[in-house]
């Protein structure tokens, strides 16, 4: 296999996103969850369920590594991860179309396994060779992944689909190497790659049953099937150790320990996402037509424009024809995040179609392999791709260049700066919007930058957990089960007291004086 479409397609994602990197703390596409996740990682914390135990010591790891600024270093880890997907994903393409090549002349892979010496040589299925067509459909799968608004807007900020991207691919390209390369240790790598992505978002479980469909197909074909199995439930329980991570952080009882997991329940609550249980399929019927419209027109664009729709659709139709279990297999995976991405009721749940666009950037690499094959003469085929190479990435970059270009973004960093200017010493601040708690907790608990500042979620306030962690973290400054809405006019008279959004509760006792992005809390004279 020649490695240059994998290569161009991971490089090139690689400087777009190195190109267009929010420089710091961003609330960009969602990005709120950056600033729990960054403060999480940098006092040792437990972030908000699931807890995402890879993700946490994956972005401790990168801002070892990257150093600087800690919310760039988790961009950059972002766009490491999206450019591997891209490159696993047009080295998966072209293994894929080099199968479905009628034409191809034969030759023989060697796959070691644990049962044979280092000297042996065993000879498994023949791999077909990869003509040229084949090269460009799967640089463009690639390429135009990586180019779709979701990967994009994802890749260049602190969150955890990157990465989730990232394990879905792999788990694509292994399972592939399993059954058509007769590799048995993929399986198992498998295994191990499903457990630790679990560790990471638990939405990966979505493509659990494409694999299975796909395993149960080729089963006979690839030998040792009900062994190699069993390796991989070993290797995902192995990965599902990663959890492990959760208590151990935790008992070091940091400012940031969203569950305290050092209980059974507890931690089950926290690694269960119990917290967001009735998100799940919970949008109402009568917002399903709405939603599906938007989805549509935004399906519409994520690969340039109408046409690389209409090439995703003719190659999962072509694909149905030569390779009916991975036709199935990837429409699967395909249908399951789709399905619970619409039933999420959030307004950004289309981040869980990101995996979703990865099988449809396969069906795409199908139709444009068909379709050079079908022109007639060389130099026609070979303008087609240099056309279709320059049209399809690029009109993702015209069209989302203004909203995913995130060097000049300074929203969430000029607010965390400007608060933490505004308070007075020892104050306390009152959030309750994501955007405000978290860029709050990654400045003051993950920065230390105001280190005499103490900063209550007024929507977590109640849950036993939190008002402990909060309570040990400043003393007796309100003490676990107080009445916020009673304590705050007094407490206002012994300090300094913010609040940095709009609270839906009434504190009687105070009155209210604008500072700038906070709003002062003075008793009534």
């Amino acid at each position: 296999m020649r490695r240059w479409p994998a290569l161009i397609a991971g490089l090139g994602a690689f400087a777009l996103y190195g190109a267009t990197l929010a420089p710091g703390l961003t609330w960009a596409h969602g990005g709120a969850d950056g600033g729990d996740l960054l403060a999480a990682a940098l006092t040792g914390g437990v972030p908000h369920p699931t807890g995402y135990p890879t993700y946490q010591l994956a972005l401790r790891a990168a801002i070892a590594v990257f150093g600087g600024d800690p919310a760039r270093a988790g961009a950059w880890l972002s766009a490491v991860c999206a450019a591997l997907a891209a490159a696993l994903l047009a080295g998966l393409a072209q293994r894929m179309l080099a199968a479905l090549d009628d034409r191809a002349l034969k030759t023989s892979e060697v796959c070691q396994t644990s049962e044979v010496s280092r000297t042996s040589e065993v000879s498994y299925p023949p791999l077909p060779r990869v003509s040229w067509p084949a090269d460009v459909a799967s640089t463009l799968a690639g390429l135009t992944w990586a180019a779709a608004p979701a990967v994009w807007g994802q890749a260049t900020i602190t969150e955890v689909y990157a990465l989730n991207a990232l394990a879905s691919v792999a788990l694509l390209w292994l399972a592939w190497r399993w059954a058509e390369e007769a590799c048995s240790p993929a399986l198992w790598a498998a295994g191990l790659v499903l457990g630790l992505g679990l560790g990471n978002h638990l939405t990966l479980a979505l493509v659990l049953p494409g694999l299975a469909a796909w395993v149960w197909a080729k089963r006979k074909r690839a030998g040792r099937a009900g062994r190699d199995v069993a390796l991989a439930c070993a290797g995902a329980l192995l990965g599902l150790l990663v959890y492990a991570y959760l208590p151990l952080v935790a008992a070091g009882r940091p400012p940031v320990n969203w569950g305290d997991p050092l209980t059974p329940a507890r931690f089950l609550w926290t690694v269960s996402g119990r917290l967001y249980a009735g998100l799940s399929f919970g949008l109402p019927l009568a917002d399903l037509p709405a939603r599906l419209a938007g989805w549509t027109a935004e399906a519409m664009w994520q690969f340039g424009g109408p046409w690389g729709a209409l090439f995703a659709l003719g190659g999962l139709w072509l694909l149905q024809a030569r390779r009916r279990a991975w036709w199935c297999a990837t429409l699967l995976v395909f249908g399951a995040f789709t399905i619970y991405g619409i039933g999420y009721n959030t307004t950004d749940s289309a981040v869980y179609l990101i995996p979703a666009w990865a099988t449809a950037a396969l069906w795409i690499a199908v139709a444009i392999d068909r379709a050079l094959r079908r022109l007639p003469g060389t130099a026609w085929q070979a303008a087609a791709a240099v056309v279709l190479l320059a049209a399809l990435p690029a009109a993702s970059l015209v069209r989302n260049r203004a909203t995913h270009d995130l060097r000049s973004d300074r929203e969430a960093r000029d607010f965390l700066s400007a608060a933490l200017e505004e308070a007075e010493p020892d104050s306390l601040i009152l959030a309750s919007g994501d955007r405000s708690t978290f860029a709050l907790w990654y400045g003051v608990y993950g920065l230390h930058r105001r280190s005499d500042l103490a900063v209550l979620s007024v929507n977590l306030h109640g849950y036993d957990w939190y008002d402990a962690t909060f309570a040990q973290t400043h003393g007796d400054l309100l003490p676990p089960g107080t009445p916020l809405e009673e304590s705050i006019g007094a407490l206002a008279a012994q300090r300094p007291v913010y609040r940095a959004d709009d609270l839906a509760l009434a504190l009687p006792g105070t009155v209210e004086e604008r500072t700038g992005v906070l709003v002062r809390l003075r008793p009534v004279p």
